[in-house]
């Protein structure tokens, strides 16, 4: 996980200067003086702060923690303050002088803790303030990136016990906060070489404090999420929906016309509904939340790994039609299988989106759209059979439109499309540096499955040391598509599979395979055979008279949509090679 934010780290200053990414820098602020630093309470306290914690459904938090400190007070060193415990009706009476505090409230139940802050100012002349209610809401987190100089900076946060210093990466978390803003204290106050900014909570922050006789410089990126997709216009989207063909032609994605979105209801049928836009405005996939008010004897809090707040798995697991949208370029590292539903749109136009980990696997899924994504090396590199797929398309899953993607690189199959999914389509594709591009289909003695089919447009193959795309059962429609430099074949056709090859270049000495396995003497075993049917191909390294090689007519199979399919020439080679993958 350090690691991982570390190269975000290095990574996205000079990505924020390249793009023109708007920044704003937070100066150096006046300092506190440390005659304001004292936790609130004593014996000559004349008022007194009393209220009834809540959690989000009504229901009173009893046995919750409570502590309420002056507003600018700065801790000394980590749980520095004590905490007062509400009685069992979530009620708690704090005794305090006149003056201005903010109240901290936290509630764990189980493995879910909720959490409020609330700024309270109690005049002199009014010796009994009360707070009636406070609700206690879900928990975020500021995470922040230190461009390390000779000092380590020490993170705070005005009117809270957050003592925060940043790791050896220059990587640091302030965890448990509720939704708000919140005031940043980075080094102390009293000293030049710090600063002070207004946060967010789901903020990141990218602190540059190298020059140590220099005020410390706090950056953000501006808030522009999706100024190329504005909320409520579904234009882009229907514009999109607009060029989707063969097989998955159908698919409504997130959104189908007239701001209405494609739902699927149990039994798979896809049919109008309401959707929403999501936008994914962090590279984070899961964040480690420490709740300081459960700490061990060693003093290590208990910590939990949370989904991150704005994060690609965020979006991904939101209930009904949703179309996903990218506020920036980046590398988002999945740190689990991501296991989708249905009916979701992935947009990463207009943006540079890589994707890697663990990848995308659908399960039972329908309506799905992945458009302009990169899909690079994951986290698993030796060549070991159970690894995922970048995305894997299985288990009945149908209508999945694959367009504009790039899948740079896999230890085996980068992608697969299996066990009776149907209705899919990939085009304007690239498949790169691993065994096999696309699996589609399982091997005869595993499955026999003739239901699944699968369209193949204007995708570009190249560095794979064995298949194209490797078919077993079901039918394939593959059309315009470059095999530019397969070791094997460039479409293997077995077990029982019906293809229809039409208008592709193959720039390879295999253009297809019938068979998957073969007797030592070279025979081949008949009941592994395809059927394909070869339609004006063209062969780079052929002679014309083996040009028919593999040439039968498919069983009689032809697909059962409209498509137009350019002549298989070296233009239609080089537009591949140039317009396929990522936009």
């Amino acid at each position: 996980m350090r690691s991982t934010l570390k190269r975000s780290w290095t990574s996205a200053l000079p990505e924020a200067a390249l793009l023109g990414l708007g920044i704003l820098a937070v100066a150096l602020l006046s300092a506190c003086s440390n005659d304001k630093r004292n936790v609130a309470g004593g014996t000559e306290a004349e008022s007194t702060i009393a209220l009834q914690l809540q959690l989000a459904d009504g229901n009173v938090a009893a046995y919750s923690r409570v502590r309420v400190l002056p507003e600018d007070y700065l801790p000394e060193t980590a749980n520095a303050a004590e905490w007062t415990e509400s009685d069992v009706n979530g009620y708690v009476k704090v005794p305090v002088e006149p003056g201005s505090y903010t109240v901290e409230a936290r509630h764990v139940d189980g493995t879910v803790a909720t959490g409020a802050v609330r700024s309270v100012a109690l005049d002199a002349k009014t010796p009994d303030s009360r707070v009636d209610t406070l609700e206690l809401g879900a928990l975020s987190t500021i995470e922040g990136y230190v461009m390390l100089g000779d000092s380590m900076p020490v993170i705070r946060i005005a009117g809270l016990d957050r003592f925060v210093i940043p790791d050896s990466t220059g990587h640091f978390v302030i965890d448990s906060l509720p939704a708000g803003s919140f005031e940043v204290q980075i080094g102390d106050p009293l000293a030049a070489h710090s600063a002070k900014v207004e946060s967010m909570t789901g903020d990141t922050l990218f602190v540059d404090c190298s020059v140590s006789d220099a005020e410390i410089q706090v950056t953000k990126p501006t808030q522009t999420a999706a100024t190329d997709f504005p909320e409520g216009d579904w234009s882009m989207h229907d514009a999109l929906l607009a060029e989707a063909d063969g097989y998955a032609a159908a698919v409504p994605g997130g959104m189908k016309v007239l701001g209405a979105a494609g739902f699927t209801d149990s039994l798979g049928t896809i049919s109008e509904a309401e959707g929403e836009i999501c936008i994914v405005t962090t590279t984070a996939d899961y964040v480690i939340v420490e709740d300081t008010t459960d700490v061990d004897s060693a003093g290590n809090a208990k910590t939990t790994a949370v989904i991150a707040p704005g994060s690609l798995r965020e979006c991904a697991y939101k209930d009904g039609p949703t179309w996903i949208l990218f506020e920036k370029d980046g590398t988002y590292n999945l740190e689990a299988p991501l296991r989708l539903g249905s009916d979701k749109t992935f947009d990463g136009r207009g943006r540079e989106v890589r994707i890697t980990g663990m990848g995308i696997l659908t399960q039972e899924s329908s309506n799905l759209i992945f458009e302009n994504l990169i899909f690079t090396a994951p986290s698993i590199t030796a060549l070991d059979t159970t690894s995922r797929r970048a995305l894997s398309i299985h288990n009945g899953t149908h209508h999945v439109w694959v367009d504009h993607c790039t899948f740079e690189e896999y230890p085996l199959v980068e992608l697969d499309v299996k066990r009776g999914s149907h209705n899919i389509t990939i085009s304007w594709s690239r498949f790169e540096n691993a065994q096999t591009g696309v699996l589609f289909g399982l091997a005869g003695n595993i499955i026999m499955d003739s239901a699944q089919n699968l369209t193949m447009h204007h995708n570009y193959f190249a560095g794979l040391s064995d298949d194209g795309v490797l078919g077993h059962n079901g039918v394939l429609h593959a059309y315009n598509n470059f095999f530019d430099s397969v070791e094997k074949s460039g479409v293997v056709c077995s077990d029982s599979a019906k293809c229809l090859v039409e208008r592709n270049v193959f720039n390879n000495e295999m253009p297809v395979t019938l068979y998957r396995w073969y007797y030592e003497d070279g025979t081949p075993v008949d009941s592994t055979v395809g059927f394909v049917k070869m339609v004006e191909n063209r062969f780079a390294l052929l002679e014309p008279a083996d040009s028919a090689v593999a040439n039968g007519d498919a069983l009689g199979y032809k697909p059962d949509y409209k498509y137009s399919a350019d002549v298989a020439d070296v233009g239609l080679a080089l537009k591949v090679k140039k317009e396929s993958g990522a936009r």
